[in-house]
Order: structure tokens, then C-alpha cells, then sequence
């Protein structure tokens, strides 16, 4: 057994095909069917049943492929620290982030990129749900986002506490005389929030507070995309409640502000990385930026 077939293995078992993991390692079908026949002789057990009715992966099957991604990761994580070791600090850091927590990146990713600008950055935009899933792929390095989160194998950061307030159309200023508003007065509005495509979030959150002082607001439209939301207030289809940390300067002229009358609450986004994973330096470096 080799690292070649355990990853001829890996890409047949995530295909759930011999002909696409064909494809995929470029080469042809049957030198790679004679690759997985060897394996299965030389460990003495079937990896795979396949014939013309049936494609199944026995208990072995997924065992191995268990132990192939572990050593393949290891090998790749290894890859990576002997290159880097070599290079100095470079390479590409992927970083994920949702849209409610793109400003505390910010605020940090220039002063990164002038210290080490030979490191090239790619980010991912999209809710916990979709920013985890890259996380669990290791698409990405690190990832900012609001909790909670579904799994459990993370390090976890906490960032500031990030106070929720309301925001309403400009052209509808004269209804908000005060700076403050209760959340019984925001029922009498049409609501706009933001919503993950999967799991509880900041949505969960707000309807929350709502139900706890017996009251039901009138959402009128939920989506994953704060931008959308935003754009969609401004021009007066109704209000929305977001964290503070989202109403930037660009923003100032199209809303009125509102803070929330007691009881306040708020969110809290944390930086979260892979325990069990690999963290190149310059991911290992961007994390220093933020404690």
C-alpha cells in the first residue's frame, strides 16, 4: 500500500464512481479499477462491492478511508510547513467571513498585507453554515463568523459584543423623533431580517427577544445577504434590526439610527479555526492581529 493508491482510493470513494474518479486523477478507467483490486488483495477484504446493480462501501471501505484522509492531510500539512520553512513567509491564506463580520476584518487586513506582502489572500463571503462547511473541507484557514456553530473541533476567539440597533429609511425620519426606539414600537413597522440558510442565528436571536416580551413582529422578508436587506430598507420597504457594527459611514445618509430601549441585547462574532489542522504561519500570523 502507497500514498498513490490511498488517494486513488480517497477520490473512488468520494465519487462514488470509478469512471469520474477516473476523470478527476487523469487518467483512464482501467488501470485505476486495477489499482483498487490490488489494495483490496493486499489487505484481504473487499473495499468496495461494484458490480452492474450494486455500488456499496463496506465497513472496511470506510474505515480505510478515514485513516487515507488522515495521512493525506498529514502529508499536505507537512508539504506546506517544509515549503514555508524554506520560502519565508508567502503563500495564499483563505480566509472566511460573513457579511455582519467583513468590518472586523477590515480593520486588520491591511495592516497583514503591508507586513507581509508576499502573502496572497483569497476570502469567502457567506453565513456560519457555509463558512463552516469550508472549514470542515479546509478551503479556508480561518473563518469570522456569529455563533453558534454546529461543530465542535474549533478554536474559538470571542471579538467585541456587538450591540443590535434598528435602522429605518431616511425618508422616514420624522416618525423617529427620539434616538431610541422599544421593541414593542418596531412591531407597528415591517420588518426585513437576516436569515442563514441553515442553523440558528442572529434571525433565532431577534424573533427571541421579541417572544420573550410577548410580542410579534411583522417580518415581512427574510435573506442571508445583509446588503440585500440594507438596500431593500433604503428604499422604504420597511425597517431592520442589525448589529451596530454594520451601519458604516457609506450607510449614514440612507437610515435613521435607532438604539434599542431596554432590554438591549447583542451579538457576538468569534474568529474559529481547526484544532486538529495544520495552521500555516501566515494564518497563525493574522490570528495574532486579532487578540
Amino acid at each position: 500500500m502507497d500514498i498513490r493508491q490511498l488517494r486513488y482510493f480517497c477520490t473512488i470513494y468520494e465519487e462514488k464512481q470509478i469512471t469520474k474518479a477516473a476523470k478527476i486523477l487523469h487518467m483512464a478507467q482501467p488501470p485505476l479499477s486495477h489499482q483498487l483490486r490490488q489494495l483490496e488483495e493486499e489487505l484481504g477484504v473487499p473495499l468496495i462491492i461494484r458490480d452492474l446493480k450494486k455500488w456499496e462501501v463496506t465497513e472496511a471501505g470506510h474505515r480505510l478511508y478515514e485513516r487515507a484522509k488522515k495521512v493525506l492531510t498529514f502529508l499536505e500539512d507537512t508539504k506546506k510547513e517544509i515549503t514555508e520553512i524554506h520560502n519565508g513567509m508567502s503563500g495564499t491564506l483563505s480566509i472566511g467571513t460573513s457579511s455582519i463580520c467583513m468590518s472586523y476584518l477590515t480593520e486588520h487586513l491591511n495592516k497583514f498585507h503591508k507586513a507581509y506582502p508576499n502573502v496572497y489572500i483569497k476570502i469567502y463571503h457567506g453565513d456560519t453554515n457555509y463558512l463552516e462547511g469550508l472549514l470542515q473541507q479546509k478551503q479556508i484557514d480561518v473563518a469570522l463568523l456569529l455563533l453558534p456553530v454546529e461543530e465542535s473541533n474549533y478554536s474559538i476567539y470571542p471579538l467585541t459584543e456587538d450591540p443590535f440597533v434598528v435602522l429605518a429609511p431616511r425618508q422616514w425620519e420624522h416618525n423617529f423623533p427620539e434616538e431610541f426606539i422599544s421593541l414593542k414600537d418596531v412591531t407597528q413597522y415591517d420588518l426585513l431580517l437576516t436569515k442563514r440558510t441553515s442553523g440558528v442565528g442572529i434571525y433565532e436571536t431577534i424573533l427571541n427577544q421579541f417572544h420573550k416580551a410577548h410580542l410579534e413582529p411583522k417580518v415581512v422578508l427574510d435573506s442571508p445577504d445583509i446588503s440585500t436587506i440594507l438596500t431593500l430598507v433604503a428604499t422604504g420597504m420597511g425597517i431592520t434590526i442589525i448589529p451596530q457594527s454594520q451601519v458604516h459611514q457609506i450607510y449614514r445618509d440612507q437610515f435613521k439610527v435607532l438604539q434599542l430601549d431596554e432590554p438591549a441585547f447583542s451579538t457576538r462574532p468569534v474568529l474559529i479555526w481547526l484544532t486538529d489542522h495544520y495552521q500555516s504561519s501566515a494564518a497563525k500570523k493574522l490570528i495574532e492581529y486579532f487578540k
